[in-house]
């Protein structure tokens, strides 16, 4: 039995034209149709008999050429034109598709650093499996359902287009992060036992606590600060978490506030990051004394990340970062208990919190 032969592709329209013309050609003159092949040329007998057959020949010629001209000009307009949109359904592919594994991949980065390594994350199954290929612990993640609604027992809620609104209206009212947009948006949540109005009345009460340890602080002779750090100070847009930490590094040290800071996507938070430079002579072993005194904190004054930076071309300073989420109300008892001390003219922003006495004055 014979080997199967390739399959050629199928010609061009233009090629084929090309062909049935040379085809015709060649049958023109193999008869002996051609003027200077004919006998008697060029006699009127052989004009007279074979005109209309030369001119019937010619003609169907030129418009085979001009049809083939006209089908190689369809073929490259056709292999050159600009292929049609595909409707909505292909060719957005959602949060499955690229750009929703891009948000769920930003999203999952952000959360092994940002989120406090003690707080519990409930998330969706695509979402918990990348939490756990960034490394975050398998014990911290709480799966969420399609349609959940039920309570949560966790601190941080990742909620996709696919997880039911009522999770959001009824247990986790403050956004935190959110990354991607419209079908692909990827939001990063606090959760609220309490639901929406306990988490309201509480936020009121530390935001008025933050704006209170604001303005004490920015009398601290041992701390400067800049007009716009003052505004953010006096704003309560700082977390407390760093107000405590500033008054009692001003017990022991002098320093300037160079940035407060956040790194939160896609939401306007509360600044969780404070960078200082020491303000006294040796300003080194300042940082070092700094450094060491907010790393043996516990939590929830203990920094997710501490570092002493130093700048080739400027003056070293530290950096202190506290994790996702914000707890609220760590102020509160302290204002309180100023309230009895504001007579004699000093106050105590820090003096019930572990991170020990800091006068402001």
């Amino acid at each position: 039995m014979d080997a199967a032969r390739p399959v050629s592709a199928k010609p061009s329209w233009s090629r084929v034209l090309a062909t049935t013309i040379g085809l015709r050609v060649q049958r023109l003159h193999r008869a002996g149709s051609w003027p200077w092949r004919a006998p008697g040329w060029p006699g009127r007998t052989w004009f007279r008999g074979r005109s209309k057959r030369l001119l019937t020949t010619w003609r169907l010629a030129v418009v085979l050429v001009v049809l083939a001209v006209i089908a190689g000009a369809a073929v490259r307009f056709a292999e050159t034109a600009p292929r049609a949109k595909l409707p909505p359904s292909a060719a957005d592919p959602g949060p499955s598709g690229a750009n929703g594994e891009s948000a769920q991949a930003q999203a999952a980065l952000w959360i092994a650093d940002q989120v406090s390594s003690n707080a519990m994350v409930a998330c969706y199954p695509t979402m918990c499996t990348a939490l756990l290929q960034q490394g975050v612990a398998a014990d911290r993640l709480v799966p969420l359902r399609t349609g959940s609604v039920g309570p949560i027992d966790a601190n941080v809620i990742v909620i996709s287009p696919s997880v039911s609104s009522q999770v959001v209206d009824h247990y986790a009212p403050a956004l935190t992060a959110s990354f991607g947009s419209g079908a692909a948006r990827i939001e990063v949540r606090s959760a609220e036992p309490g639901g929406p109005a306990a988490y309201e009345s509480a936020l009121q009460a530390d935001l008025a606590a933050r704006k209170s340890a604001g303005s004490q602080l920015l009398r601290n002779w041992h701390i400067q600060f800049t007009a716009r750090e003052a505004a953010q100070l006096r704003a309560g847009e700082v977390d407390s978490r760093i107000l405590a930490t500033l008054a009692a590094l001003a017990s022991q040290y002098s320093f300037r506030i160079t940035a407060f800071g956040d790194a939160s996507p896609g939401v306007q938070a509360v600044f969780r990051e404070a960078t200082i430079s020491p303000g006294g002579r040796d300003g080194a072993a300042e940082l070092a004394g700094a450094e060491a005194l907010v790393n043996e904190q516990d939590p929830p004054f203990l920094p997710a990340h501490l570092a002493i930076d130093h700048p080739a071309a400027h003056q070293a300073t530290l950096s202190i970062e506290f994790a996702v989420p914000s707890p609220l109300g760590l102020l509160s008892p302290t204002l309180e208990a100023d309230r009895g001390r504001s007579a004699a003219g000093t106050t105590v922003i820090a003096g019930p919190l572990p991170l020990g006495w800091a006068r402001i004055s």
